[in-house]
C-alpha cells in the first residue's frame, strides 16, 4: 500500500483547481484569486471564489466549499469514487486498488469487458444515428415529424433508428466486435444460429449515464403493431436499470446554466424529450414506473425537491405511491403533480401548451393530500359505508405524519370529502396509536454544531488548530468518524502533511477499505501521521467523542474564516473601483455573520 499512498496528492497537484474549473464556468481573476458565478446555487452576482495556491473553493453566497475532488463532485453530480476516475482520466493516471484480493485478475477483466461494450456501444449509437439521416431512416423521420420533435433536440437526445434486423450487426463485426460483445451489450439477439439487431425497426433513443457515455437504448415501434410498443436494452455489465435515469445528461448541463429549485421525474423517455424542447429541462425518467432507491440517491445529488410526475392510469398511481415513500427514505421533500385524466406529460403539452403543463407543476400537492384524495377515489363518498371507509383509510394514511399538529391539518379535507364532522374524526385520530413517528412533509438537514464545551481535559487555546486537527484525523481513522469524510473537512486543513492525511482517509474510504490507525504508518515521512498515531486519545472518554469532534470541527471553521476575512480586507483596501470595493464589503459582512454565527453555535460550508 506504500506505492499508492501518494496517489491523491500526486492526482491534485495534477488538477489545478482553477484549470479544472475553467472548462465548467466563467472565471475573472482578482488579486491572488479568481472568482465567478456560483455553478452550485446559481447567482446573479459573482460570489464563488478559488484559492489556486490551496486548491480550493469557497462561495459567499451558498456557504459551499472544498477541494477540486469535492468541485468535480458538485458540478458532475457523482461521488467522490467517480470524481476521483474522472480526474484521474483527466491527469492520465491510472487509480490504484488498495485490495490484497485474489480476485484482482478477475476484476481486472470485468474492467476491460466493460471498456469494450462502452466502445461498442458508442458506435452502435452512431450507427443508429445514421441510419435515421439515411434514405432508409424516411418512415422514421416522418413518425419524428408528427410528434413535432425538432432537429434541435434530436441532436441533444442522439436519436437515431434501426434499419432491418441485420445491418447493425454487420456494421459492428466490421468494426472488430465480436458476437459474444454484441449478445453481452444486449445491441444483439440469437435465434437458430443466426444474430438481429434487439432493436429492428424502431425509432432508437440513447440512454446516457451520469459520465455521457452510451449504456443502452430504448426503441419505440413506428406503427401500430402486436409487438411490444416499447422495447428497452435488457441488463448487462454496463446498465443496471435501477441505478440509471434517463435523461441524466441533460438535467446535469441544465444545472450548470439554469437556476432550478426542483427535478420532475416523468415516467418515459417521450415525455422527458418532450418537456426539454417545451424548454423544461430539469426533468427526467425514472426507467419505467418502479423507481428505487439507487435513483432516488441519484436524485439528491440535483435537487432535494422532486416533483412525482407519472401517468394518471393505475400503474402510474401505483408507481406515485411507492415513489413517496422511496424519495422520502432518502431525505427528499416529495410533491405530487397530477395530469389531466388519461394524459401523460406530451400529450399535454401538445393539446395545451407548455404553460397549462407549468400550471399543473405549480399546484402539486404534498404526498399525504395526494394520498387522501386518490383515496376518496377508490370509494363511493355518496352513501354512509364509503364514506366510513374513506375516513378510516384517510386517518390511517396521517399516521405517516411526525406530529399531530400535521395530522390535524389535514383533518378539514378529509370531513369535507367524507361529510363527516371533523370532531368525530378528531376523536377517531386521538384514538390511534402514536408510536409510528412517520414521515415530515419536509425535511430540515441541520449541522448544528454545539457551543464550545472545553471540560474534556484537552485545551484548544494554544495550538488550537494542530490540536483541533489532530485529533479529528485520530477519530477518521480510529472509529470510522466517515462523516467528516463525507463532509469535506479539505478547507479547513491548513498544514500540507494533514491534507495528506485526509486524502489518504479518503482514497482508502472509496475503495471500501475499514480505517484504523495503523494504516496511517503507511504514510512514510509524514511527521504529523507519526504524532497522531502516538496521541493519547485514546484516554478521553468514550460518551465525549461526539461533542469534542464537533468543538474541534467549530475551532477550524473560524479559523477558516477568519483567514478569509483578513484576505478580503486585503482586497478590499488594494481595489481602486467603487463598485467592487462595495461587492467586497459585502463579502467581508457575511464572512464576519458566519464567524459570529459558528462562535454561537451555527455552522456554515459543507
Amino acid at each position: 500500500m506504500n506505492n499508492s499512498s501518494n496517489f491523491l496528492q500526486e492526482l491534485r497537484e495534477k488538477s489545478n483547481i482553477v484549470e479544472v474549473a475553467a472548462r465548467y464556468i466563467d472565471l475573472e481573476r482578482k488579486g491572488n484569486r479568481h472568482w465567478a458565478k456560483c455553478p452550485i446555487h446559481n447567482e446573479k452576482t459573482a460570489s464563488f471564489t478559488l484559492d489556486e495556491d490551496r486548491g480550493t473553493y469557497h462561495c459567499f453566497g451558498c456557504g459551499a466549499s472544498g477541494d477540486v475532488f469535492s468541485f468535480i463532485q458538485e458540478v458532475e453530480h457523482c461521488d467522490f469514487k467517480d470524481a476521483i476516475k474522472m480526474l484521474a482520466d483527466r491527469a492520465g493516471m491510472q487509480v490504484p486498488t488498495y485490495s490484497n484480493d485474489r480476485n484482482q485478475q478477475k476484476k481486472d477483466e470485468e474492467r476491460r469487458k466493460k471498456e469494450r461494450l462502452y466502445m461498442l456501444m458508442k458506435e452502435a449509437a452512431v450507427c443508429y444515428w445514421n441510419n435515421l439521416r439515411s434514405p432508409n431512416g424516411r418512415e422514421a423521420m416522418e413518425y419524428i415529424s408528427n410528434r413535432g420533435i425538432n432537429s434541435v433536440t434530436l441532436n441533444v437526445f442522439g436519436i437515431g433508428c434501426s434499419v432491418g434486423y441485420n445491418l447493425l450487426i454487420d456494421q459492428l463485426r466490421e468494426k472488430g466486435f465480436t458476437n459474444e460483445e454484441l449478445i453481452d451489450s444486449g445491441i444483439a439477439g440469437e435465434k437458430n444460429g443466426r444474430f438481429y439487431d434487439f432493436e429492428a425497426d424502431r425509432l432508437v433513443v440513447p440512454i446516457f449515464n451520469n459520465s455521457g457515455q452510451v449504456i443502452a437504448f430504448g426503441g419505440r415501434c413506428l406503427v401500430k403493431t402486436d409487438f411490444m410498443k416499447y422495447k428497452n436494452t435488457g441488463e448487462t455489465l454496463i446498465f443496471k436499470k435501477r441505478f440509471e435515469l434517463f435523461g441524466v445528461h441533460t438535467l446535469k448541463k441544465a444545472k450548470l446554466t439554469e437556476n432550478f429549485n426542483k427535478v420532475i421525474v416523468v415516467e418515459g423517455y417521450m415525455d422527458v424529450i418532450a418537456l426539454h424542447q417545451a424548454g423544461i429541462k430539469n426533468v427526467c425518467a425514472s426507467m419505467g414506473t418502479a423507481l428505487t432507491i439507487e435513483q432516488a440517491k441519484q436524485l439528491k445529488y440535483f435537487n432535494t425537491n422532486i416533483y412525482l410526475c407519472y401517468d394518471g392510469d393505475r400503474a402510474g398511481q401505483d408507481a406515485t405511491y411507492k415513489g413517496i415513500d422511496v424519495l422520502r427514505d432518502v431525505g427528499l421533500n416529495v410533491k405530487v403533480v397530477t395530469l389531466l385524466e388519461g394524459m401523460d406529460p406530451d400529450d399535454i403539452i401538445k393539446n395545451y401548451g407548455v404553460g397549462k403543463f407549468k400550471e399543473l407543476v405549480d399546484s402539486a400537492v404534498s404526498p399525504t393530500e395526494y394520498k387522501i384524495k386518490s383515496t376518496a377515489k377508490k370509494h363511493d363518498l355518496t352513501v354512509p359505508e364509503g364514506q366510513g371507509q374513506f375516513a378510516v383509510a384517510s386517518l390511517d394514511i396521517l399516521s405517516e405524519l411526525a406530529t399531530m399538529v400535521e395530522r390535524e391539518a389535514y383533518l378539514p379535507m378529509i370531513a369535507e370529502l367524507s361529510r363527516l364532522s371533523k370532531d368525530s374524526l378528531k376523536k377517531q385520530l386521538n384514538k390511534q396509536a402514536d408510536s409510528n413517528t412517520g414521515y415530515r412533509e419536509t425535511k430540515e438537514i441541520s449541522n448544528t454544531i454545539p457551543r464550545n464545551n472545553n471540560n474534556f481535559g484537552v485545551s484548544l487555546v494554544v495550538n488550537k488548530y494542530f490540536k483541533a486537527a489532530r485529533y479529528m484525523l485520530y477519530e477518521i481513522f480510529s472509529s470510522g468518524a466517515l462523516k467528516y469524510i463525507k463532509d469535506n473537512l479539505t478547507p479547513y486543513l491548513d498544514d500540507k502533511e494533514h491534507l495528506q492525511i485526509y486524502d489518504f482517509a479518503r482514497e482508502l474510504n472509496s475503495a471500501g477499505v475499514i480505517l484504523n490507525i495503523d494504516l496511517l504508518l503507511d504514510l512514510e515521512g509524514n511527521s504529523e501521521a507519526v504524532k497522531i498515531t502516538n496521541g493519547k486519545y485514546d484516554k478521553i472518554p468514550a460518551g465525549l467523542t461526539d461533542a469534542m469532534l464537533a468543538d474541534c470541527l467549530k475551532s477550524l471553521k473560524i479559523s477558516y474564516y477568519e483567514v478569509k476575512l483578513d484576505d478580503l480586507n486585503k482586497q478590499y483596501e488594494e481595489e481602486p473601483n467603487v463598485d467592487e470595493k462595495n461587492n467586497i464589503l459585502i463579502l467581508i459582512k457575511e464572512c464576519m455573520s458566519k464567524i459570529i454565527e459558528i462562535k454561537n453555535g451555527g455552522s456554515y460550508g459543507r
